[in-house]
């Protein structure tokens, strides 16, 4: 056999022994969790300054965003937690817009930008903003409920998919017989990025109505408490309480 013939068969089996490996590659990155990316900004607004705040976010900021182009937005007023306290979430689907003018200045150019921003600015006591990725398939669409209860946890170093894992195999279903039954109205999970404290993950649980939460936890009630039990012993192996708190979805400021 000539040296070139041989050379082209040893090719030809290298190609060959990569493409599994290509393939499978493909395949996990095809099969992984999609995951829905979101601007998180958590405001306090001075509370003499309240009613200004929220005249500017629903005369003058939604407004100027739906001009540019904002198709989606949400906020959410902290019911049960931080007095005057609100949550703002809108799509980030990536980076690349923060290299643009921002939404704003393209609906009022600079100078009317600079001017609104100056408005709302006075009436901000603290703000943080951070990236948290909702991951879909780990939730059951609620619609625009009105009523969130967040419970955030910290995964253990080291434990945070097979903490995923954990709500995908032992709860997921619970929940779903939970929204099947009327006692919810959907659920999510949220990895939370860039700007958050590494680990956390916000559980939310969504209701039609504050008095659903009358009715208990809706594992207990999907489950009974003996079950929930074991399970609550597993997720502590797993993750840690960070805090809990309810939001309420404030209709005339979301889109």
């Amino acid at each position: 056999m000539s040296p070139r013939r041989l050379f082209l068969i040893r090719a030809g089996a290298v190609a060959l022994s990569l493409v599994p490996a290509s393939v499978s590659l493909a395949q996990q990155q095809g099969s992984a969790p999609a995951r829905t990316r979101y601007a998180v900004t958590v405001v306090r607004i001075k509370p003499d300054m309240l009613n200004e705040w929220l005249d500017l976010q629903k005369n003058e900021v939604i407004p100027a965003q739906k001009k540019a182009g904002a198709t989606q937005r949400t906020i959410l007023q902290t019911a049960v937690g931080n007095s005057f306290e609100y949550t703002i979430l809108t799509p980030y689907p990536s980076f690349e817009a923060a290299d643009g003018v921002g939404a704003l200045a393209r609906a009022l150019g600079p100078e009317g930008a600079a001017r609104l921003n100056a408005k709302t600015r006075k009436c901000i006591e603290q703000q943080r903003t951070y990236l948290s990725n909702r991951v879909n398939d780990l939730t059951i669409d609620a619609g625009a409920a009105p009523v969130s209860r967040i419970s955030v946890r910290r995964a253990l170093p080291g434990k945070q998919q097979e903490y995923l894992d954990f709500i995908k195999t032992d709860l997921l279903a619970a929940y779903k017989k939970a929204k099947a039954d009327g006692k919810i109205a959907g659920y999510s999970v949220w990895i939370r990025g860039v700007g958050a404290p590494v680990g956390e993950i916000a559980l939310n649980i969504d209701y039609n109505k504050f008095a659903d939460m009358d009715a208990g936890d809706p594992l207990v009630l999907a489950l009974g408490q003996a079950a929930v039990t074991k399970l609550n012993a597993k997720r502590d192996s797993l993750s840690t309480a960070v805090q809990t708190n309810i939001r309420r979805r404030v209709a005339d400021l979301s889109f």
